[in-house]
């Protein structure tokens, strides 16, 4: 019973990727929750080094490619949690 309960809170929700994404999708958040820790830690490095360039211009470029990465995110979530949760070990 415990094994199933493990396993049953390591699968990942598309429904909080989704939450994620909407309240700190330029962070990256939601690809941390969902296994894709470098391209998280990414998009999360992208916004911060952002925020102090951003009345240079390079600080609105950067936005501008992480809040296009978020919307592309908001696409593919349900096949990154589909494909984190099958890399899950199967119970006997």
């Amino acid at each position: 019973m415990d094994a199933v309960m493990l396993l049953g809170s390591r699968r990942k929700s598309v429904g909080l990727a989704y939450l994620l994404l909407a309240c700190f999708g330029l962070f990256g958040l939601h690809r941390l929750y969902l296994g894709r820790s470098l391209s998280g830690a990414g998009m999360a490095a992208i916004t911060v080094l952002s925020i102090p360039l951003i009345w240079s211009g390079l600080g609105l470029l950067g936005f501008v490619a992480t809040g296009t990465w978020a919307l592309a995110d908001a696409v593919i979530i349900p096949s990154m949690a589909r494909e984190t949760n099958e890399a899950l070990p199967a119970l006997a």
